[in-house]
């Protein structure tokens, strides 16, 4: 029991200190130097992702227990055919994040969960604080979506709970207003979702944002032909947000729960 509070702690100080850390690294270099807009915005972004935290705390521990429980009971893919760490291991990765790049491509698909959804392409500026802003409601049917996910592939709980700790790091960067050498830009983004690749996914134009759906990985948009890798209208001013969204009510907080009745 003290284990588990003392772990709890010791990730609650790390996910904040990794926002703080981020978001100072975005005044130092930035990518983009227009006006963030942070005393409209992020009030809004801190906000969602305070709730968040108060309301959808366990989801992470529920799809690691879901994976402990498939453990326990022999059930589960990799579970019934007892398959060895090194073909676990790297299957865990794959199922899991094949899991959430369909769930987040059906998200743009659904008129259902892009209710939900457009709450996260609302914000007019991309930056750290973007990563907490999501919809509480967005979390729990997520969570729901890839419960059973894990405990039917019979994902390893331990490489789960480590995926999911470098994944939420992972989405602070690919949200960070950071200025990413080219270089390392373009070698990375044959593997990995790279911050480049996610501000076109917050692009206000629709054929970039119905792009790029991966959260760690790069290869599933690349294999499903989703994969968008520069702006498909050369020499425009780059906008993020949503057209049919003001930026008025994109930075309102009550306006932004209340958004997938609207």
């Amino acid at each position: 029991m003290m284990d588990a509070l003392i772990r709890e702690h010791a990730w609650f100080l790390t996910f904040w200190g990794m926002i703080v850390l981020f978001g100072a690294i975005e005044f130092v270099f930035p990518q983009f130097r227009q006006p963030a807009e942070r005393a409209r915005r992020w009030p809004t972004n801190f906000g969602l992702g305070i709730l968040n935290g108060l309301i959808v705390s366990a989801v992470p521990v529920l799809n690691v227990a879901a994976a402990q429980w498939a453990a326990d009971h022999g059930a589960g893919l990799f579970n019934w055919i007892a398959a060895p760490w090194w073909i676990a291991w790297p299957g865990t990765l794959l199922v899991k994040s094949l899991g959430q790049y369909a769930f987040h491509r059906f998200s743009h698909r659904s008129r259902l969960l892009w209710r939900l959804h457009r709450v996260h392409h609302c914000d007019v500026h991309l930056d750290v604080s973007s990563a907490l802003r999501n919809h509480p409601i967005e979390m729990i049917v997520s969570t729901g979506f890839m419960i059973p996910v894990v405990a039917l592939g019979g994902l390893s709980p331990v490489v789960l709970a480590v995926y999911e700790s470098v994944e939420a790091i992972v989405n602070m960067l690919t949200h960070a207003n950071i200025r990413i050498p080219n270089a390392a830009e373009r070698h990375a983004r044959a593997l990995l979702v790279t911050p480049g690749l996610h501000r076109l996914h917050h692009s206000a134009v629709q054929a970039e944002t119905d792009s790029n759906y991966g959260n760690v990985f790069s290869f599933w948009d690349r294999l499903f032909g989703t994969y968008c890798g520069k702006a498909t209208q050369s020499g425009r001013p780059f906008r993020f947000g949503l057209d049919d969204v003001s930026r008025e009510r994109a930075a309102n907080f009550p306006a932004q729960l209340e958004l997938p009745w609207r």
